[in-house]
């Protein structure tokens, strides 16, 4: 196991309940190993058979649903130490929900899902990924929660709240780029741009590049 993937995992808390000294062992045991992506770069694409589960070490992966129409919707984004494919690879089909892209250059950890109900370390295991779960559960209603704000400003303050009260704080790293932030609160990028320097004109927020403090 390689020692700089292990911050990436520890984020994700799916060895939450492990000691460190099994951490050997439970990464042999789930066959972990990390993928590089090219920006672009489809992970899974929508539909397609999912056995392994996958945590981002780098870079940034993006969900979309794909319509029949031949529309996309941005679904989410997954950062550093994130989850993604896990809910596709312990379904009952099996497939994923969403076509998961490589939106820059990325690393990925993937992990046999269905390798934790046969490993040694079971209990520990599944304790963590049942709190995966339900993490993932409350990131959408967040997500629902931003989308249902009507004012720009509404949608950003919603979504910066949220963002810093994971971290226990006013002050939290935003991952996206602008272009990114603004698919994923459905606004146009220039309006947003426009609404992020007025905010903090105001003194309402602050930021440096992509770090961020509520005011």
């Amino acid at each position: 196991m390689k020692e700089k993937y292990i911050e990436s995992v520890a984020m994700s808390g799916l060895f939450k309940y492990l000691d460190k000294k099994d951490y050997e062992a439970a990464w042999q045991e789930l066959n972990m190993a990390p993928h590089n992506y090219n920006a672009q770069q489809i992970i899974y694409g929508q539909g397609e058979p999912v056995k392994r589960a996958g945590i981002v070490h780098s870079g940034l992966v993006k969900g979309e649903r794909l319509h029949a129409e031949g529309t996309t919707s941005l679904a989410y984004y997954y950062s550093k130490g994130e989850v993604f494919a896990f809910e596709g690879a312990l379904s009952g089909k099996r497939t994923s929900p969403l076509q998961l892209t490589a939106d820059d250059d990325t690393c990925i950890i993937f992990f046999d899902v269905q390798k934790i109900f046969a490993s040694s370390f079971e209990r520990q295991l599944t304790k963590g990924l049942m709190e995966l779960l339900a993490n993932d559960d409350i990131k959408k209603l967040y997500r629902i929660e931003v989308l249902s704000k009507k004012g720009l400003r509404d949608r950003i303050m919603t979504h910066f709240e949220l963002m810093a009260s994971r971290n226990d704080g006013r002050s939290f790293t935003l991952h996206m780029s602008r272009e990114q932030l603004a698919k994923y609160l459905c606004v146009n990028r220039s309006a947003l741009s426009f609404e992020l320097n007025e905010m903090k004109r105001e003194g309402l927020i602050d930021f440096d590049k992509k770090k961020y403090t509520i005011k």
